[in-house]
């Protein structure tokens, strides 16, 4: 009996201990470290690309399937999301030379404006068509907005890539920046249509274009200035003082990223672009030697955020939704894919960009993920916060289901399609590094 009665309170006890365990930030950030660097090795063995292999893992032991981590959980790792982002923005505008773009800005240029206008008109009609002929409401609603958002392209998988295989030559030379731009334009287009298309619900609101462009355009000009600004500060204390210690030329860098981080989350500013100008005031501004300091010191600190990151993303995805996806999410990732294809394609040999640019660039820009979710719950916030809009409040829930749904295919086999691109452009360097 005492030993029924003791194992009785050790069960309780097992019971409540991982009770407690199960809802500690600290055990779930270990999993994703721990279960990231399986799944990144892992599936390199079949010659993926590791962020593949952390984005597996995360939909592997998030609550879609084996619930090591609860959706509570999932959603806590916010603080996460947000010092990844920055980190990508900066490393992507370290990259951005403007020497080397000279050769390549106004391809660049036009090749984004081109991929992005295609894209939206291709998704917004195709949407208006579908939802016409089914006699629905609100196509262009639905069209407008769901049109802006297909612009989106994934900065974070792409870098991970060119990152992991150490790629090399005209197609990385256009794509980095060309993604860097893309979520300016995007960010744009996206304020102005999703204010568009929500005023065509409410009959007495008037649509000013003063208005429509001002918020986006106040984003944009914070996020440079404020970009601008600290890079100086940072350019300036790496100049002078113990430039030749790699610890101090780190803790300078992540103390003023998150700096400018908490900055822009205070003024609204753009989570991507404000990092993304410091990288570039920085790589323009000191010698091509500490440039390379900069970034490897801080890729020491940053990659297991960046891994926990990919596999937060996996761990977000809730497979259910894929069966909920529906004809206007099948248009949606079908279009989309179409739209950046041939939008870029044709730009790029108007613009006689080099061959292999010409043929592969398209199929770079097909994953999607955290800048499109950000804009399907801005778009569903919006209906949900503002009274007139109310009675459509299913217009934003459905958004953002198709959203979502569609970003567990883009991050998963768009990676893959993005990995083989680059290989068949001869870009990718046959020693594999393990950039975490």
């Amino acid at each position: 009996m005492i030993l029924l009665a003791e194992s009785a309170d050790f069960f309780e006890w097992f019971e409540v201990a991982w009770e407690h365990l199960y809802e500690n930030r600290l055990y779930g950030v270990s999993l994703l470290i721990i279960f990231g660097l399986l799944g990144g090795k892992l599936i390199s063995v079949i010659k993926f690309p590791k962020v593949t292999g952390y984005i597996l893992i995360g939909i592997l032991i998030g609550p879609s399937v084996l619930k090591f981590l609860s959706l509570e959980m999932v959603e806590s790792f916010t603080i996460i999301r947000q010092v990844a982002i920055g980190f990508i923005g900066y490393t992507i505008g370290l990259e951005l030379k403007f020497n080397k773009l000279k050769k390549t800005g106004k391809q660049v240029t036009i090749i984004t404006l081109a991929q992005a206008f295609t894209t939206a008109i291709l998704v917004c009609m195709s949407i208006v068509l579908f939802l016409t002929l089914i006699n629905a409401e609100h196509a262009w609603t639905y069209g407008l907005i769901l049109g802006a958002i297909a612009t989106a392209t994934a900065p974070a998988p792409i870098l991970a890539v060119v990152k992991n295989y150490r790629t090399k030559g005209p197609v990385t030379d256009v794509l980095l920046p060309l993604v860097a731009l893309d979520d300016a334009i995007g960010i744009m287009l996206f304020a102005i249509l999703l204010s568009f298309g929500t005023s065509l619900l409410v009959a007495n609101e008037s649509v000013s274009l003063l208005n429509i462009l001002l918020e986006p355009l106040i984003e944009i000009v914070l996020s440079v200035g404020i970009g601008l600004l600290i890079g100086l500060i940072i350019t300036t204390i790496v100049k002078r003082f113990n430039r030749e210690d790699d610890k101090f030329l780190m803790m300078v860098i992540v103390g003023f990223i998150f700096f400018g981080i908490g900055i822009g989350q205070a003024v609204h500013a753009s989570a991507i672009l404000l990092p993304m100008t410091i990288g570039i005031y920085i790589t323009n501004s000191i010698e091509e030697k500490y440039k390379d300091r900069l970034t490897n010191t801080t890729d020491l600190f940053s990659g297991p955020i960046l891994l926990s990151f990919f596999t937060i993303a996996g761990a977000e995805l809730q497979l259910g939704l894929l069966t909920k996806i529906g004809e206007i999410g099948i248009i949606y990732l079908i279009v989309r894919v179409v739209g950046k294809y041939v939008g870029s394609t044709v730009s790029a040999k108007m613009v006689k960009a080099p061959k292999m640019v010409q043929k592969w660039i398209g199929l770079t820009l097909i994953p999607q993920a955290g800048v499109a979710i950000d804009m399907a719950l801005t778009t569903q916030l919006r209906f949900e916060a503002t009274p007139e809009l109310a009675p459509y409040m299913q217009i934003g829930l459905s958004i953002t289901t198709v959203i979502l749904a569609a970003t567990v295919i883009y991050e998963v086999v768009g990676l893959v399609i993005v990995k083989t691109a680059l290989d068949k452009a001869g870009e990718i360097d046959a020693a594999v590094t393990d950039w975490q």
